[in-house]
């Protein structure tokens, strides 16, 4: 312990420790085990990082787990399932290698000006990485794994921020449909 420290912060450092500490001894392994679970090395690093982080939210609950790699390894089997739940949710939501094929296969929608109207404001309402997200893929032409090298997130990252943009800028130009009409 180091001199002047309080035993609060004492005990709350214990935790850190003990997560460093594990970290240190199982980190490759837990990596290893969701590479070959998940199958992307990306995703693989993300749910070894939040297997550890849940860890250390038990440690300072006070879990005190009696065989460590166990629990280890069942943390990051739940990790890993979960985020292939999410993963399969996502792709029947959004497939983008589906629209890619069907853009090659029919003509672009020529927008009428009545279409347009509100879309500035809709744009504007977005939070701005659905912004920034948006102009990359739908008027750079970004793919999804350029987007998320320009935003430094992950792939998957990516496709849930562009969901919700796509949702939000929907939703808002619904609500704007009926000043077309009145503007028609």
């Amino acid at each position: 312990m180091a001199a002047g420290q309080t035993p609060a912060l004492r005990d709350a450092a214990l935790p850190a420790e003990t997560a460093g500490d594990l970290y240190e001894r199982y980190g490759g392994q837990i990596l290893a085990f969701c590479l070959g679970r998940l199958g992307n090395r990306e995703e693989a690093e993300d749910a070894a990082q939040s297997t550890f982080l849940n860890a250390f939210r038990g440690l300072k609950r006070g879990v005190a787990p009696e065989y460590e790699a166990a629990w280890l390894y069942k943390i990051a089997q739940n990790v890993c399932l979960t985020r292939r739940r999410s993963s399969w949710r996502r792709r029947r939501v959004e497939t983008p290698g589906d629209l890619t094929a069907i853009q090659d296969i029919l003509a672009a929608h020529e927008p009428d000006a009545d279409e347009l109207l509100g879309l500035a404001h809709a744009l504007a309402a977005l939070p701005p990485p659905q912004q920034r997200a948006l102009v990359l893929r739908e008027w750079q032409g970004l793919s999804y794994k350029e987007i998320a090298a320009e935003l430094a997130l992950t792939q998957p990252a990516v496709e849930t921020l562009l969901f919700r943009a796509r949702r939000s800028l929907t939703r808002a130009l619904s609500s704007a449909e009926p000043l077309r009409r009145r503007a028609a």
